[in-house]
């Protein structure tokens, strides 16, 4: 038995929509410019001598996204394989920025984001509930985590028409769930997604190589500069410093100057 969603009464009374824009890396090592296919997706990752314009795209600026329109032959530039999926709590389909955003309604749930004069951490969730069973692939097939993940706020006119459109969020998806609810036979799931603003993700990142030999080695095999960190370990160095003196008391006879005449010798 299938359910329709009843139609949404006196739309024209809402003045504002959520627009998601959601990027996945269906591969994270790029492509070069010989294994571009047509009709897929790609995001230019480095432009080299590469024609991207030749291929579909706007221009040949890093991080420009484009269908290909032809299979690509020479050129030392690569891009990404991507898949870009777009929708909006609007209840009509709108197009921003040259991406058409499919019309969900009350299906798409976006959270708060918060609105500062300065950069600042924050995070948001997304939800996509109304999936059936014959689409709750795509979401297991697709690699959601580490997703850019981008939402517009638009806002209507008197004539329900989108007057203007603002970005209010920009970040990576860092974690996802799936709910699942059952009515009779008709399985529906819920997708929600966490995802965390750029200034976030770069706050939690490790970056460089850890001062050992193992690490060190990564990149290099022969570079020994870190051979001797563990001999080194736990040994303080007064770099800079003037020797210190030092005192001996001695435990036992001897004459003056020797250590063990149970009296006191200070040496430079």
């Amino acid at each position: 038995m299938t359910q329709n969603i009843p139609e949404v009464q006196d739309t024209g009374a809402i003045k504002s929509a959520e627009f998601v824009k959601l990027t996945i890396f269906n591969d994270y090592t790029a492509n070069t410019t010989a294994n571009i296919v047509i009709d897929n997706t790609y995001q230019i990752y480095t432009s080299g001598n590469t024609d991207w314009t030749a291929l579909g795209a706007t221009s040949n600026t890093v991080g420009t996204q484009f269908t290909a329109n032809a299979n690509g032959t020479t050129g030392t530039g690569t891009a990404y394989d991507i898949s870009i999926h777009t929708f909006s709590s609007a209840y009509k389909n709108e197009t921003i920025d040259g991406d058409v955003f499919l019309a969900l309604g009350g299906l798409l749930q976006v959270g708060a984001q918060n609105r500062d004069l300065r950069v600042t951490a924050g995070d948001t969730i997304i939800s996509l509930s109304g999936i059936d069973t014959n689409n709750i692939f795509v979401v297991l097939d697709s690699k959601i985590r580490g997703s850019e993940v981008e939402v517009w706020r638009g806002f209507y006119d008197d004539n329900n028409e989108l007057a203007n459109t603002y970005l209010r969020f920009t970040g990576i998806i860092t974690s996802y769930g799936i709910t699942e609810e059952r009515e009779g036979q008709n399985d529906n799931f819920t997708v929600a997604v966490a995802a965390s603003s750029y200034k976030t993700v770069l706050s939690n990142r490790i970056a460089g190589r850890k001062t050992n030999e193992e690490s060190w080695k990564v990149f290099n095999p022969a570079d020994t500069s870190m051979d001797r960190v563990y001999a080194i370990s736990g040994v303080d160095f007064d770099f800079g410093q003037e020797p210190k003196n030092q005192a001996y008391y001695g435990g036992g006879g001897g004459g003056p100057g020797n250590p063990n005449d149970g009296g006191r010798r200070q040496r430079n």
